[in-house]
């Protein structure tokens, strides 16, 4: 099967599911996110033992059931896609109440742009889409998808909105355009990354993607992190920002951006544990740990 035919299945499979209730597809994902607990050892096995090193007071019934429903949250969060690259901007928009905006916006007043940060928590090619949804410039870090012909229309798809999308590989030279444009730049901080620092995440050492506070202290930019909330199990959603302060500085480069890096992990704390389910838990985040388990015992006291 060539490469156009195959793109032109996948947008109309899209097209197709897009006129589907949301709430019946995120419910047909959510199904088929738990059967692929059970059937997918290897990812059901990272993501027990990682919901096990964050939360080891807990019982194992527990784990298992936040480990299996945050697989369901996966596949609630695949299913919907088709409504949130292929729905108006008005009906995307009357799904989402919005929280502390003017946060964002008294960020954007001092006119260096603003680094945001996120994690993949709830739906978040929807939290993505929020920056343009409500008329912000928005400049995006992702990583392609190792078919060129699906990687091109994804990217079509998430800069339907006037957003920009910068692969990893990409030299950086777009970061200082951002700014003087003072537009909103958008990275996700919550993946393991192999040439990254180790920097505590959810209390403990993950490697991470230092940009965000690297950028941040060189252009003197304000930092804010995002998070958007799924309302229940349906196609609801509550966003929020929030300021997160740099920690005053030392004047030593390496460690005021260690410090800040930290600060900014530290913010999802208590957003992730609030519904720990709606994160992917079945992410290799602490893989650091699990390749160097004598690191894992001299910091954490555990392998």
């Amino acid at each position: 099967m060539s490469e156009r035919l195959q793109i032109a299945l996948l947008r109309g499979l899209f097209r197709m599911l897009a006129w589907l209730p949301p709430r019946l597809t995120g419910a047909v994902g959510a199904g088929l996110g738990r059967a692929a607990f059970y059937l997918h050892g290897r990812r059901r096995a990272i993501a027990v033992r990682n919901v096990t090193r964050i939360y080891p007071e807990r019982n194992r019934r527990w784990r298992q059931r936040v480990a299996r429903e945050s697989f369901a949250e996966l596949g609630r969060v695949i299913m919907e896609l088709p409504h949130v690259f292929l729905r108006p901007k008005a009906w995307l928009q009357a799904r989402v109440t919005v929280e502390n905006e003017a946060c964002l916006r008294e960020a954007l007043a001092e006119n260096q742009g603003v680094i945001v940060t996120a994690c993949h928590h709830g739906n978040w090619e929807l939290g993505a889409l929020m920056f343009s949804l409500l008329g912000f410039e928005a400049d995006m870090l992702y990583r392609p998808l190792r078919h060129a012909g699906a990687d091109a229309l994804l990217k079509e798809w998430r800069e339907r909105f006037s957003a920009r999308l910068h692969a990893r590989r990409e030299s950086l030279k777009w970061l200082p355009r951002a700014r003087r444009r003072n537009a909103v730049v958008a990275l996700m901080v919550d993946q393991h990354i192999g040439d990254g620092e180790p920097v505590p995440f959810l209390g403990h050492l993950a490697n991470t993607l230092m940009l965000p506070a690297v950028t941040a202290l060189k252009h003197d930019m304000p930092v804010l992190s995002v998070a958007l909330m799924r309302e229940g199990r349906d196609f609801r959603f509550r966003l929020r920002f929030w300021r997160v302060d740099a920690p005053s500085p030392v004047g030593h480069r390496a460690l005021d951006a260690f410090r800040l890096m930290q600060a900014i992990n530290d913010s999802f704390d208590a957003v992730i544990r609030q519904r720990p389910e709606l994160w992917m838990w079945s992410h290799q985040r602490w893989k650091l740990l699990e390749e160097q388990p004598d690191i894992a015992e001299a910091v954490h006291g555990t392998p």
